[in-house]
This record gives C-alpha cells, sequence and structure tokens, in this order.
C-alpha cells in the first residue's frame, strides 16, 4: 500500500509540476515568422483588460475548436472554423489571430501584439528537429505575445496547450 501512495505522489507532482518540467527540459529557438490573417470570428466571448487573461482564454477557445491533425492543412485561420483540423501551423495562426483580434477589440493593440513565429524545439539544448527523417517535424509553429512599449514576451504553444495544458513556453 505505501508503493501506491509513492506512486500516486510521484503523479501527483508531475501532472501539477509538468510546465515547470517541460520548461526545464524544453525550449524554443525562433526561427522564422508567418504572416498573420485576419480572423473573422471574434473569438471569446469574456472580456477581459489583462492580458494574461486574454492569452489564456483564447488559448481555451483554440483547443475547444480544432483537433489536431498531422495532414497537411491550410494557413488561413478562417477555414478552420469550417473543418476544425489543424495542425501546429493552423493552431498557431488560429491563435494567433484570435489574440489580435481581442486585443484590438479590448484596444490593447496599441499595446500588445501576437505574431505567428516558426521555430525548432531544444531538449536540454539539443535541437530535437534532426532527429525526424519526416518533412513534418522539420520545424515548429507557436505564438509570441509581445509589449511593445516594455518588451515583455510570453510565449505560448498552442498544440502543446490541446495536448497537455502547458500554458507558457520557453524561449531559447
Amino acid at each position: 500500500m505505501r508503493k501506491f501512495y509513492t506512486f500516486l505522489v510521484v503523479v501527483l507532482l508531475i501532472i501539477l509540476g509538468r510546465s515547470f518540467l517541460f520548461n526545464f527540459f524544453f525550449s524554443y529557438k525562433i526561427i522564422d515568422e508567418r504572416k498573420i490573417l485576419k480572423l473573422k470570428q471574434k473569438g471569446s466571448n469574456k472580456n477581459s483588460k489583462i492580458v494574461g487573461d486574454i492569452i489564456h482564454d483564447e488559448l481555451n477557445e483554440t483547443s475547444s475548436i480544432l483537433s489536431f491533425t498531422f495532414n497537411k492543412c491550410d494557413s488561413d485561420p478562417n477555414k478552420f472554423l469550417e473543418s476544425k483540423k489543424a495542425n501546429c501551423i493552423g493552431y498557431s495562426a488560429f491563435l494567433a489571430s484570435s489574440i489580435n483580434n481581442k486585443l484590438q477589440a479590448q484596444m490593447l493593440d496599441g499595446e500588445w501584439g501576437a505574431k505567428h513565429k516558426v521555430g525548432e524545439i531544444y531538449f536540454l539544448g539539443y535541437n530535437i528537429h534532426p532527429l525526424f527523417k519526416s518533412e513534418f517535424f522539420k520545424d515548429h509553429d507557436f505564438v509570441v505575445i509581445e509589449n511593445r512599449k516594455t518588451n515583455e514576451i510570453i510565449a505560448v504553444d498552442p498544440a502543446l496547450y490541446d495536448y497537455f495544458r502547458i500554458n507558457k513556453i520557453r524561449l531559447k
């Protein structure tokens, strides 16, 4: 019985500390940026003047609308409202557009902006992309939200959030 409780505590610590553990082992390096297309949908209905809340709400909205696919997808976030299927490019295109819509609606777009980035993922400082032979894994898309006045940066990976609820990533 004691082993069971130890196991339960370890699993609970991993679940609760998954964001810390992920960011301890993994980091993202920006290598490119994609153009953001305007999203016709307004995003979630919640109104918030706090950027962290906007990001959280739009991550939840994105993960409730989209489901992940390894198939090739369009990069127009408006098409995902119909298909509901997206890869990491689609998730990031949709989230960046959605956050920018919300920032504009809340009149925060003069101070904050979301950008759709392309990057590489590093495990303990080692680029993991050369380990995969598939063209699908040559890079990875994510979103960076930046304060234009203070240069504060918040980086998020909406596909990672959808599966593991990790709400922030670490940039290299």
